[in-house]
């Protein structure tokens, strides 16, 4: 999995930063109470064990919660699952369509969208999702593909670039891919099932 670029992610670690404070302030409280006055070097590192245990639970699991991108603290949608298509290519005129299977692994701050078809396979190597418009959540991500041993000579390594966006059905959208393949496309995918975790 890689970082990707999501609009207002600032705002949810200054807030995790701040909801930290509470559990270091109820600790600190806690050992006064019993008169325990722990070493300088037990206090220090509390704030930044008590944020990396937040922000590890937010971006694996809390993230997801409906009510959270309801209001608007958590704009990234959940991609998470196993899709499944079809891609159409200048390569034959878009004479006919490919089937493609599709893994998307994401959380909070990282994603992995990986790409099978029956001579090749792909990865993404960078993504951002633009999510200015909440019902049509844009990503675009480059990606490198790799034929398997079976695929024709004629095919190579290469990289391209897909624009997808959210529709009421799937994702929908269109590719192309550099130097070596040269060619342009359209993607469509319909979410088989929705993962519920993610690595």
């Amino acid at each position: 999995m890689h970082s990707y670029e999501v609009e207002g992610r600032g705002k949810v670690v200054i807030a995790l930063a701040g909801l930290s404070i509470v559990p270091v302030w109820l600790l600190n409280v806690g050992l006064e109470a019993v008169d325990f006055e722990p070493q300088w070097w037990i206090s220090v590192p509390s704030f930044a064990g008590f944020y990396s245990g937040l922000y590890w639970v937010f971006d694996h699991y809390l993230w997801r919660l409906e009510i959270l991108k309801k209001l608007r603290i958590v704009r990234a949608p959940n991609l998470n699952g196993k899709w499944e298509g079809t891609v159409r290519s200048s390569y034959n005129e878009y004479a006919r369509g490919f089937p493609v299977n599709v893994a998307i692994l994401q959380r909070w701050s990282k994603i992995s969208i990986r790409l099978q078809t029956e001579q090749s396979r792909s990865r993404s190597i960078t993504a951002s999702l633009r999510t200015v418009d909440v019902k049509n959540v844009e990503l675009t991500y480059q990606y490198l593909n790799e034929p398997k041993p079976h695929a024709p000579a004629s095919m190579e390594i290469h990289r391209g670039t897909a624009f997808l966006q959210t529709t009421d059905f799937g994702l929908e959208g269109t590719y192309y891919s550099g130097r070596g393949r040269r060619e342009i496309g359209s993607i469509e995918l319909r979410r088989k099932y929705q993962l519920r975790f993610s690595t």
